[in-house]
């Protein structure tokens, strides 16, 4: 009799631990976290505009090199007088941009006639050659940091709607 209680307490035993280790392992897989996104950015640079005093645009590659996507949420200048706003041109007029989504493994090209960063209220002194620095917000990767120099402008002005 003593024997028969043993083996259905170990059979319970083993079955309870069967049982855990089998909920275990669906559990760190669903708990499993997201992969994170891996930002860099590349060839920035700025340009003030030929045709508005105290405006400029700036331009880059953001790269994604990791497996999960971001999101650009917004930009602020080192110099907080400057107005920082997300652009992008719709129709030929640029408008203003929530955000820019940055998906995983992808290269998002800020460029002239495109997404953009505009830079409103520039200090006078500002000029081609001139430095300042720019901190992307991004949803999964925080702020960055980047550097952007002010080249010499180049190409057509864009038709800007009022937003």
């Amino acid at each position: 009799m003593m024997k028969k209680k043993v083996n259905r307490w170990v059979v319970i035993v083993v079955t309870l631990l069967g049982v855990l280790l089998a909920a275990g392992s669906v559990l760190v897989g669903m708990g499993e976290s997201p992969k994170p996104p891996n930002i860099s950015i590349h060839e920035q640079k700025a340009r003030l505009s030929p045709v508005m005093l105290g405006v400029g645009s700036v331009f880059m590659k953001i790269i994604n090199a990791g497996k999960g996507d971001d999101t650009l949420l917004s930009a602020r200048a080192s110099d907080p007088n400057i107005v920082v706003e997300l652009h992008d041109v719709r129709e030929g007029k640029m408008v203003a941009a929530e955000n820019i989504a940055v998906p995983s493994l992808s290269i998002v090209e800020l460029k002239p006639g495109s997404l953009h960063i505009m830079l409103f209220k520039l200090p006078k002194g500002i000029k081609t050659g001139h430095e300042l620095v720019l901190y992307l917000r991004f949803k999964e990767s925080g702020e960055k940091p980047v550097k952007v120099k002010f080249m010499p402008a180049s190409g057509k002005p864009m038709r800007h709607s009022m937003h």
